[in-house]
């Protein structure tokens, strides 16, 4: 998904696969293009409200710093706005809210330290990633038809969204709320593609940006807590596709795109979005925490670009069919067996587990709080 691919990787990336989330209740998605360059999409609809293992990694809260952004004057083509050099982070807007646009300027380093943080200690990119957040759809799609003119007729068909290329990610004005969400979960794909040697499997790449898209804003002080059990959306999701008996069996996660749930219906790839979103969450504190050193070594992996070697020369990584599917296009079983669990079938039968305990014992009242939905005996 970047420049700094192994071999292995670079003939075979990802082109242009769809990364929704859900805001509300209902989605759309774009096709997934055959000659796009590497991407990813999001759509919000308007909202009503060390390589080796490392068991029990302490993870630091964010730091609430005050950071005062470099602005200089931006121009590009027909494009007039402003360029804030955040340190970790460049942005380059042309929003008219200015209670948006300072707000944003507050959310992104803040943003970028929480990725660090929120599952394994992580460094920081080698690469800012860049923020393109246009004040209008129209610019946002002007712009698209200028960068990826050849994939742009694509992207116009996202009603309310944006995407992430090559480290960059390309959104616009949603709104006070909606706008955060979107860009917590494509700043993630921006993280990744400026950090990571590897990609992840896409599985576990869109689960992680799920997981860190809630966040809320305090009264009075306006400081941001993130808070990825906060995510009314992906948890509505998941207990109404329980309720149903729709959920996805975990084979199917691991082995399809996004897209391909839509051929279910819409509300199957809501169901795929809420289903991953809660195996990040599975993988990082259930069983007491007993894959959580998984989680550690694939995204240090990731980083360093040592999973292609490390599922070539395992015997734990499954059949050389499997292991090709995620070398190819990130998906199938071949991480799950090398990084956390060699018997698959057990380790399906605690995150059903894990979601039931969750769907059937949850508290509203703790999601509001950004607690874990229930005290089951499965939680680190």
């Amino acid at each position: 998904m970047h420049a700094r691919l192994s071999s292995i990787f670079a003939s075979t990336l990802l082109r242009c696969i769809a990364m929704l989330c859900l805001a509300v209740l209902t989605v759309g998605c774009s096709a997934r293009p055959t000659t796009a360059p590497s991407a990813t999409t999001l759509q919000v609809p308007p909202t009503a409200t060390a390589t080796a293992p490392i068991a029990n990694v302490a993870i630091a809260p964010v730091q609430q710093t005050t950071v005062e952004p470099i602005a200089v004057p931006w121009a590009w083509k027909t494009f007039q706005g402003e360029e804030y050099d955040l340190g970790s982070v460049v942005l380059r807007s042309t929003l008219r809210d200015p209670l948006l646009r300072d707000r944003v300027l507050s959310f992104l380093p803040l943003m970028m330290d929480h990725y660090r943080t929120a599952l394994v200690p992580l460094a920081a990119p080698r690469d800012a990633p860049l923020f393109f957040i246009f004040g209008t759809r129209n610019e946002w799609m002007a712009y698209t038809r200028l960068r990826i003119p050849n994939e742009a007729a694509t992207y116009e068909k996202i009603g309310r969204g944006g995407y992430t290329i090559e480290g960059e990610s390309v959104l616009y004005d949603l709104g006070r709320f909606d706008t955060f969400t979107i860009v917590a979960h494509e700043g993630w794909h921006a993280f990744t593609q400026s950090n990571f040697e590897q990609p992840l499997p896409v599985w576990l790449e869109e689960g992680i940006a799920c997981f860190m898209e809630g966040s809320r804003r305090t009264r009075g002080e306006g400081k941001v807590e993130f808070m990825p059990w906060r995510n009314f959306e992906r948890y509505s999701e998941l207990r109404d596709a329980h309720a149903r008996k729709r959920l996805i069996p975990l084979e199917s996660l691991l082995a399809d795109y996004p897209q391909s749930f839509l051929e279910d219906g819409r509300s199957a790839l809501l169901t795929y979005y809420a289903q991953v979103w809660a195996l990040v969450h599975f993988l990082n504190e259930g069983m007491d925490g007993k894959y959580h050193a998984g989680l550690v070594r694939i995204l240090a992996h990731a980083r360093d670009g040592k999973i292609a070697e490390t599922l070539w020369s395992s015997r734990r990584s499954g059949i050389a069919g499997e292991r090709r599917m995620m070398l190819a296009r990130q998906l199938g079983p071949a991480v799950l067996r090398e990084y956390f669990n060699e018997d698959v079938a057990q380790l399906t039968r605690e995150y059903d587990a894990y979601v039931q305990d969750l769907c059937t014992k949850g508290s509203w009242e703790r999601v509001f709080r950004g607690d874990r939905p229930s005290q089951g005996t499965s939680a680190r």
